[in-house]
C-alpha cells in the first residue's frame, strides 16, 4: 500500500470514528469513565478509539518507510 493510501485510509478511520461516537447511542453499554452527570466514556465509544489508534499506526509507518 503506498503512502498516500495510507494517509486517505487513515483519514476515513479517523472520520468514522468521529462519526461512530454520536450514532453509537442504541449499544452503549456500560460506563467505563464518568466524566459529568451527562457524559461518559462507554463501552461501545472504544471503538472509536481504535479507529484512531489504527489510523496512528497507519501514519507513523508512513512517515518511518
Amino acid at each position: 500500500m503506498g503512502r498516500s493510501a495510507r494517509r486517505v485510509l487513515a483519514a476515513v478511520l479517523v472520520a468514522a470514528a468521529l462519526l461512530w461516537l454520536p450514532l453509537n447511542k442504541a449499544v452503549e453499554g456500560p460506563k467505563l469513565l464518568v466524566l459529568s452527570r451527562s457524559h461518559a466514556v462507554t463501552t461501545a465509544d472504544l471503538l472509536s478509539v481504535v479507529l484512531v489508534l489504527v489510523a496512528l499506526g497507519l501514519l507513523w509507518s508512513t512517515r518511518h518507510r
